[in-house]
């Protein structure tokens, strides 16, 4: 008996240590995916209260871009938060204070990732509010689908400001 106790707390000490490689194995490997993206999203720039920015509610909850790809690049108006991000068409022609785009099936395209999902706009509408020589702002709100998924986003109160070269 004594030696089967000895051999339960052996393993019981084993388990205990490869669980926690395993999770700082797992810290580690979430730390450099991100690493990966970053390091792959090159040219995005961070956002300032004066600078690019965008945000929304998402669900009911705040979201904040930390950085964006100026739009000339993709031609797409597009903020990152870590690994999540909102896209929206971008054409400096639109760029017209009161100019509304119609988003979502058989109008312009939105793309999202968010909770490891990809989601498409079904509807919704982007509006330019603001355009001067150096930046344009605007307001969106949409609902998307997701990919793997038959949820919703519901995305209010949008707002984003890029600025011109």
């Amino acid at each position: 008996m004594e030696k089967y106790s000895l051999l339960v707390i052996a393993f019981t000490i084993v388990f205990a240590s490869c669980k926690s490689k395993a999770e700082n194995d797992a810290v580690q490997t979430a730390n450099e995916i991100q690493a990966t993206v970053k390091q792959n999203t090159p040219g995005t720039v961070p956002t300032t209260s004066e600078g690019f920015m965008m945000k929304a509610k998402i669900n009911g909850k705040d979201w904040e871009a930390t950085a964006m790809m100026p739009p000339e690049r993709p031609s797409r108006i597009i903020g990152y938060d870590n690994n999540d991000y909102i896209s929206f068409p971008y054409d400096r022609r639109d760029m017209v204070v009161g100019e509304k785009t119609k988003l979502g099936e058989n109008h312009a395209g939105v793309d999202v990732f968010m909770m490891d999902n990809i989601w498409g706009a079904k509807k919704g509408e982007m509006e330019i509010t603001k355009v001067d020589e150096k930046s344009a702002e605007g307001k969106f709100s949409f609902t998307a689908t997701g990919l793997d998924s038959d949820k919703t986003l519901e995305v209010t109160d949008g707002f984003f400001r890029i600025l011109f070269k």
